[in-house]
């Protein structure tokens, strides 16, 4: 089966014109070879070395072009036809010439520094209307991708990637930076609140809960606690401790704020610079990528954020497309006015691009050479005569006329010598 020929341009009519110009001074010249003969003289000789001449010139280049196509009055000639019987080994030359002389990554980076196409892309994005119409297209495309993927295929990937991870580094010190930094910026203390209302909510709520469990902890301590410890005091202890925390709550600066800071700083600091504590840390966390219900989890949770992800992307017209378009605006902003930054850019570009072209630049001779094979030659050769037939007709008219010229040089040599 062959697949729909493109069309290479030209006009049929400029061509048959053409055609039919180189034809006629062809003839012109067989009609003044033929009427020399019925002439004398020193001018008759002239006109018919010249027409002889002019005759040979226009008919060789008429055989050499019309070869190209066709075989010259359908003749089995050898070396004839030449594009129907080669297109696929000329489709091939053509794919390597292009790739080894204008695909090259020297050619294209050079291509790239020279056009200015980081900067002018820059100025083009930076512009808002484009900045927002290329979110909005981003934000459609990504949908469309996060809509396809397989959440338990996200998951069983996401615990690839962190099961090789675990396996060549330890997550303890990273652990620990963040732990630090949480502890130094001041992150904790929310946590450290938010435990510690809730804890004394849970205690004044269920208070009269508790005392069961708490009179069996006393019982346990022997007869003389149990005897000395009351319900009582149990319940005054409850109170207490809750009375506490919201002594705890409601000053920033107390002291088991402070105790529970340096308790922090003191789990980050062991998960940095003692290896028994990251092992350790990090043997929780192989168990925990191996435990079915951790497994579940994440995949819940990557389930959550895929679909909460893509219901943002959805609204073309919510508020994390126009925090892309900002985001893809400042961008193009900042490439037309950091020089240092647009350098980067550049050099990632052409990073790029060579690669591609080293690595992939064979397969734009492949397709060449399949998408002409496709063709059917004989049709594929009259359209690439339409394309360039009425220029390749020239070559027979300048054949007619420089055999004319050479044909009365030769002649008046001959004269001359002879």
């Amino acid at each position: 089966m062959t697949s729909e020929l493109p069309s290479f341009g030209g006009d049929p009519r400029a061509l048959r014109r053409m055609k039919a110009t180189a034809s006629g001074f062809l003839l012109v010249a067989a009609a003044l070879f033929a009427a020399s003969h019925g002439w004398t003289g020193t001018a008759a000789e002239y006109l018919r070395a010249g027409s002889e001449a002019a005759m040979i010139g226009g008919l060789a280049d008429w055989f050499a072009v019309t070869a190209l196509f066709r075989r010259p009055l359908g003749l089995p000639i050898p070396h004839t036809a030449l594009v129907p019987r080669k297109k696929d080994e000329l489709a091939t030359k053509l794919g390597e010439f292009v790739t080894g002389h204008f695909l090259t990554r020297e050619v294209v980076t050079a291509q790239v520094v020279e056009t200015g196409v980081v900067e002018r892309v820059g100025a083009w994005v930076a512009q808002p209307e484009v900045a927002a119409r290329l979110a909005r297209e981003l934000a459609f495309n990504a949908s469309a991708v996060l809509e396809v993927l397989d959440p338990d295929e996200v998951t069983a990937y996401v615990l690839e990637l962190l099961r090789r991870d675990q396996e060549r580094r330890s997550y303890a010190p990273v652990l620990g930076r963040l732990l630090e930094r949480a502890v130094d910026g001041g992150t904790t203390r929310p946590l450290v609140d938010v435990c510690v209302s809730r804890a004394r909510a849970y205690l004044r709520a269920h208070r009269e809960e508790l005392m069961p469990q708490a009179r069996a902890f006393v019982d346990e301590r022997g007869w003389l606690a149990a005897v000395m410890v009351s319900d009582k005091r149990i319940r005054r202890t409850i109170d207490g401790f809750a009375d506490l925390l919201d002594e705890i709550d409601r000053h920033p600066r107390h002291p088991l704020h402070l105790w529970l800071e340096g308790l922090f700083r003191s789990v980050a600091d062991q998960l940095q610079r003692d290896q028994q504590t990251a092992a350790r840390f990090d043997a929780v966390v192989a168990q925990l990528l191996e435990d079915p219900q951790a497994q579940a989890a994440l995949h819940d949770l990557l389930v959550d954020a895929l679909a909460s992800v893509r219901a943002s992307l959805t609204d073309l017209d919510g508020e994390l497309p126009a925090r892309m378009a900002g985001l893809v605006a400042s961008l193009g902003t900042r490439i037309g006015e950091d020089e240092e930054f647009r350098g980067r850019v550049l050099h990632v570009v052409q990073g790029v691009l060579g690669h591609a072209v080293e690595n992939y630049g064979d397969e734009v001779t492949r397709l060449i050479r399949d998408q002409v094979a496709r063709w059917d030659g004989t049709s594929a050769s009259r359209r690439i005569e339409l394309a360039v037939g009425r220029d390749l007709q020239f070559i027979r008219i300048n054949g007619t006329v420089v055999g004319a010229l050479a044909g009365l040089a030769l002649h008046a040599v001959s004269q001359v010598v002879w």
